[in-house]
């Protein structure tokens, strides 16, 4: 019977955390220690950023750490990366942040490794972090627009910001709040080194078993949900297949609940000949290079890593007014910017691409500019280092 309520409370009530060491980096000893917060289970922009982030910190010679969720897509790539990594059983029956056993857990790390900073990217990280040393101070990625609550906010001591609407709200009720604008950190590499050691038509075959068409080919990365707002390309493919008799095609990478409603639709507008769904793939890189626009339709948008990784590339862009895009997408020079929601819109600013190769080209070449001289892990471990002075000399 003991043993029956030792297990019971080891499995509802401890995270069962675990060390996985892979890597013996330089440290370097006059840079502050850094723990990241990462416990979302899916791999998307924030799941990106915090494994391009932690890398670049281990490459700095940073005494870093990150804690994610055991069993998580972000635990594979920090494997196949052979980068060192705390993971914790994570229960479905709570909360993220909610996790019994977590905090007592990422307090034992803040203490085991003299932790300077915490790095968070939920606002409601801040229930781990309870009864942690005022001298820790606790950082936020703000990754969405939307304005947090009051208490979150009061709670950090400084924010990073991917979204200027986001910033401009907290200035005008946070006046003193030390808030800076950053993008995401990617794995700018993968894109910046990559070539290609196989035809077009070869790497679709091999790799996702289709014979492509040889139209222009547009590709959207994303999760199929409603917030990517894919039905828009669909309608916009449609202008352009069956009424201005102009074929693409159409590649999809990501998975979603959406999926079927898709594929409904493509057959509806007649278009499923022309729709290749790809799902979660670790070629993505490669299906960028081999298309020629990379679109994004998403209702509403912090700053997207796929257009930054498209641009790195060469490849012309095109995205939705009103959203953080328009960082990346400057109108008639990196890319064409459509109108929110407006499916013809969007068959123009393609159309506009499709009649005129000089744009693609051009286009391409000035949005690679624009990404390496404005958002490479450079350029940000630049503005964080400021960051984490400016935090670390403030007094408590």
């Amino acid at each position: 019977m003991n043993y029956i309520k030792r297990k019971i409370k080891q499995t509802f009530f401890d995270c069962n955390i675990k060390y996985n060491n892979f890597e013996k980096n330089i440290i370097n000893t006059q840079k502050p220690n850094i723990l990241i917060l990462c416990t979302f289970s899916i791999f998307g922009g924030i799941e990106m950023h915090c494994l391009a982030f932690y890398k670049k910190l281990k490459e700095e010679g940073y005494n870093a750490y990150i804690l994610i969720p055991k069993d998580s897509a972000l635990e594979k790539k920090l494997t196949e990366k052979q980068l060192s990594f705390y993971s914790y059983k994570q229960s479905k029956i709570f909360k993220p942040n909610r996790q019994p056993g977590l905090k007592k857990a990422v307090l034992g790390i803040i203490k085991k490794h003299n932790i300077n900073i915490v790095h968070c990217n939920r606002a409601k990280d801040t229930h781990l972090l309870k009864g942690v040393c005022p001298k820790v101070k606790l950082i936020l990625t703000r990754h969405a627009a939307s304005l947090i609550y009051k208490k979150y906010i009061k709670k950090f001591d400084a924010i990073m910001a991917v979204n200027k609407s986001f910033i401009e709200k907290v200035q005008k009720k946070f006046p003193q709040k030390i808030i800076i604008k950053i993008t995401p950190f990617f794995l700018e590499n993968e894109s910046l080194n990559f070539q290609s050691k196989r035809s077009k038509q070869k790497f679709f075959k091999k790799e996702f078993n289709i014979n492509l068409e040889n139209y222009p080919t547009i590709v959207q990365l994303g999760g199929l949900t409603n917030v990517k707002n894919h039905k828009i390309l669909f309608y916009a493919a449609n202008e352009l297949i069956n009424k201005k008799n102009k074929p693409v095609n159409v590649l999809l990478c990501g998975d979603g609940y959406n999926k079927k409603y898709l594929q409904k639709l493509a057959k509806k507008l007649n278009i499923q000949n022309y729709i290749y769904f790809l799902g979660f793939t670790n070629k993505k890189i490669e299906v960028i290079y081999n298309s020629d626009i990379k679109t994004l339709t998403s209702k509403t948008e912090g700053h997207p890593i796929s257009l930054m990784e498209a641009g790195l590339l060469k490849k012309a862009l095109i995205g939705p007014s009103k959203t953080g895009i328009t960082n990346t997408i400057i109108h008639n020079k990196t890319g064409l910017i459509f109108e929110n929601n407006n499916a013809q819109d969007l068959a123009n600013q393609i159309k506009r691409l499709l009649d005129n190769k000089d744009l693609l080209s051009k286009y391409g070449q000035n949005a690679y500019k624009h990404i390496k001289n404005n958002f490479t892990s450079d350029i940000l471990m630049s503005k964080i280092e400021k960051l984490h002075k400016k935090i670390l000399e403030k007094k408590v």
